[in-house]
Formats: structure tokens, C-alpha cells, sequence
């Protein structure tokens, strides 16, 4: 893939981690981007939390790290135009956020306590409150003396019977968005289903006389399938999302494949566990012990997934509280 340019931003190997709730740690995003990827946005953040609440109980989602990321990249969602103004002079005046790379949009989330508020998908079904909130992080971001790109990341439609949103692109790119990334699912579908490349392509058509990037997410596990997303909708990058989870290789291994070079090989089983503490590790630097742990429950499985004794491994390693607890499940004591 060539490289492209996110506002004055280069992504040499356009292939992203997607953002993911629970997933998108900071520690797993360090190790995706030492892996290959280009950059990876953290966790969906609510504006509005931020606003009235300042960043300190949203900080463990959003925390960055430009030193071992590289670029960055902080997810906001939400649905009152000011909440973002707000939000974003917030981000600006804070030590440990104000380096961020790129203000990334959530307008593609399914979630029913997301949407019931007008935020995430929703928004694809109020188009002017959609471009209102890009024009006032682009107008916030300049009015600050920021060169920071403001990005979206949206789906392919809200109800069921919806093909594409190529006129919703548009509005994005009218109100200055700096790159437009859209899943290949509708909001009904939630994650079922199969990723339409159809309906992407319709909306990457919609913008392509525009001077932005356009990325797309979905059903991409292996170099085949996201060759065919590229070849089929036109693409200028790719986000990888759930086939990352337990599988930060894919990046390398995509890499390889989309460029013609030799294949890494596929880590063994120990090269699996150790990779699980080394994230687990990561997020011991920012939680208690016993949180990390419990919070790591859901996605230790995914680094475990068909090894041999693996269900044997994932009921010991749901009910795991400690991290010594977590080596001696994984026999690396």
C-alpha cells in the first residue's frame, strides 16, 4: 500500500489498529504498533465526561504515549457540539495528553447506551449535528494554535435496510474531516453479519475528488482479506479490528504479505503466553494489581485460542487474581 498523509501526518504503511472497548489498552497498542501498525486510537472517551468531570476518570482510556506509540491518536464520542469544544481545550491544558497526534470521532458505535443518546451511530441519522461537531473540533483545534488532524470513524448506514451513506461521507468531508474511516456494518448488525465492501465502496466513492484519506474496517483477519478490501473499495488505508485481539502479529504478517515479502511465521504457543504477561505487565503500570487482572479476564482467551489444553487454560485464567497467579496458570513460573 503507498503511503498516506493524515493532515500533515505520514503514514508510511497505512494499516491501523481499530479502536476497541476493552481492547485498545495502551500497553496492547505499544506492542500493535511494534508490530507494524500505523498508529492506534485509544478507547472511546466521552466529551461530555470530560467537560464536567475534567480527564482524571477517563484518563486510564485515554493515556498516551508518544514515546513508545509513535503516533497518537484519542477517541471521542458524544453528540453536543460544545461538549468537544470543551473536551478538546481539556485534552489541550493536560501534560499527558497534549501530544496527541490526532482527535479521532466515534460515529460508528453500536452500542445501545451509546446511540440512545444521540452519540456513536446515531449521529449517521443527524447529519448537521454530525458536521457541526467536526467543525467545532476543526475550529477548537486551530483557534488553539493546534495542527492536529480530526479524523471519523463511522459505519456503512443506521437501519437495517441502509447500503452505503455516501451523502453522510460527504457531510464529514465538507466540515473538514481529515480522514473518514467506515465500517462495513450497519448499526442493526452490530458486529454480526458480514462486512459489505459494496457499500464502503459506495461511500469511499462519494469522497474520493475530496484531498482526504479514506480507511476501511471489517472482516480484514488475513493479508487475502484485506487485499480484497483494498482492491474493492478503493481504499487508501485499512483498520484491523476483533482478528487483532490475542493477535498483535497480524500487523507484521499483513505487512509482509500486501508488500510480497517473506511471511513471519506464526508465533508458537510460548511466544502466545509470554506476549499475554507482556501486555498484562503494561497494564500493571497504570492499575492495581487486582483490577488489571480482572479486567484483563476477557481478553487473556484470545492469546490462548487453539493451543493445545486451551479451554483447560481460559476457566483457570477467567477466575485469575493476581499476576504470579496468571504465570503459574500459564506455566511460565
Amino acid at each position: 500500500m503507498k503511503s498516506v498523509k493524515i493532515g500533515e501526518i505520514v503514514l508510511k504503511n497505512p494499516i491501523a489498529l481499530s479502536p476497541m472497548a476493552g481492547i485498545s489498552s495502551l500497553p496492547f497498542r505499544i506492542i500493535c504498533n511494534g508490530m507494524g501498525a500505523c498508529y492506534s486510537p485509544t478507547e472511546l472517551v466521552s466529551a461530555r465526561s470530560i467537560r464536567y468531570n475534567g480527564v482524571e476518570k477517563s484518563l486510564r482510556y485515554m493515556r498516551i504515549s508518544p514515546e513508545e506509540e509513535g503516533i497518537t491518536a484519542i477517541q471521542l464520542f458524544g453528540t453536543d457540539p460544545d461538549d468537544f469544544e470543551a473536551a478538546i481545550e481539556t485534552i489541550m491544558e493536560t501534560p499527558v495528553l497534549r501530544e496527541v497526534s490526532i482527535i479521532d470521532i466515534n460515529m460508528g458505535c453500536p452500542v445501545p447506551k451509546v446511540v440512545k443518546t444521540g452519540a456513536g451511530s446515531a449521529l449517521m441519522e443527524d447529519p448537521d449535528r454530525a458536521s457541526s461537531i467536526v467543525k467545532t473540533c476543526r475550529n477548537t483545534l486551530d483557534r488553539l494554535g493546534k495542527k492536529i488532524p480530526v479524523t471519523v470513524k463511522t459505519r456503512t448506514g443506521f437501519n437495517a435496510g441502509d447500503e452505503g451513506k455516501p451523502d453522510f461521507a460527504k457531510v464529514l468531508a465538507d466540515a473538514g474531516c481529515d480522514m473518514i474511516c467506515v465500517h462495513g456494518r450497519t448499526r442493526v448488525q452490530m458486529y454480526h453479519g458480514e462486512s459489505s465492501v459494496k457499500a464502503i465502496a459506495l461511500m469511499r466513492e462519494a469522497v474520493r475528488d475530496y484531498p482526504i484519506p479514506f480507511f476501511a474496517n471489517g472482516d480484514i483477519c488475513d493479508a487475502a482479506s484485506a487485499r480484497k478490501v483494498i482492491e474493492q473499495t478503493g481504499c487508501d488505508g485499512i483498520m484491523i479490528g476483533r482478528a487483532a485481539r490475542g493477535n498483535p502479529w497480524i500487523f507484521e504478517q499483513v505487512t509482509a504479505e500486501l508488500a510480497g515479502s517473506e511471511m513471519p511465521k506464526y508465533p508458537d504457543e510460548q511466544a502466545r503466553k509470554e506476549m499475554l504477561l507482556r501486555e498484562l505487565e503494561g497494564r500493571l503500570k497504570y492499575l492495581p494489581e487486582d483490577v488489571a487482572v480482572r479486567e484483563f479476564r476477557s481478553v487473556m482467551p484470545y492469546y490462548i485460542k487453539g493451543i493445545p489444553g486451551s479451554s483447560r487454560l481460559k476457566v483457570s485464567l477467567v477466575s485469575a487474581s493476581g499476576f504470579e497467579e496468571v504465570k503459574e496458570i500459564l506455566g511460565l513460573v
